[in-house]
């Protein structure tokens, strides 16, 4: 049990299937057949260092793939060091978490029923998914979350060999 600021408590549940769409697990699969480690049951995400027989740890998905693409959209900020390469300078905290309350004001934006919106989140009371993690959304708030998403899937893509598009 989460306990919020606002008093409203959040449960989730970490078991069960999480809901794809078809065209993110068809980029998912590419990744993980890319992969040192693609066998059948190896993890999509799997640590090298512990040879994947782990999972890697989400700080450094973050890390690794996350932040970097927030930099390349723009969404973070940065400068160009002196080989011109981007340095993330944005001492703000930047995660998964970040992605849960773009996704859920989008869903409700774009006129996705709030139980739909709930149950994707695995919130267990649509008030903690409409007055926690539902934000008004501009249009250039909507644009720079596109690049980022754009910048993610390429940044993966780069990494993995794979092609985004």
């Amino acid at each position: 049990m989460d306990v919020r600021p606002s008093g409203l408590a959040e449960k989730q549940s970490l078991e069960g299937p999480v809901p794809l769409h078809p065209l993110l697990a068809e980029f998912m699969l590419g990744w993980k057949e890319k992969t040192p480690y693609a066998q059948p049951g190896s993890w999509v995400f799997p640590s090298s260092r512990l040879k994947g027989r782990q999972p890697r740890v989400a700080n450094m998905l973050v890390e690794d793939y996350l932040r970097p693409a927030a930099v390349k959209a723009g969404i973070l900020s940065s400068h160009r060091n002196s080989e011109g390469r981007l340095v993330d300078d944005d001492p703000r905290r930047f995660g998964f978490h970040n992605l849960r309350h773009s996704l859920a004001s989008f869903l409700v934006r774009c006129k996705t029923d709030p139980k739909t919106v709930q149950t994707l989140l695995r919130h267990s009371d649509v008030k903690m998914t409409l007055q926690c993690y539902t934000h008004s959304v501009s249009d250039d708030r909507m644009a720079a979350e596109g690049a980022m998403l754009i910048a993610i899937l390429s940044y993966a893509a780069d990494r993995s060999g794979l092609r985004a598009d």
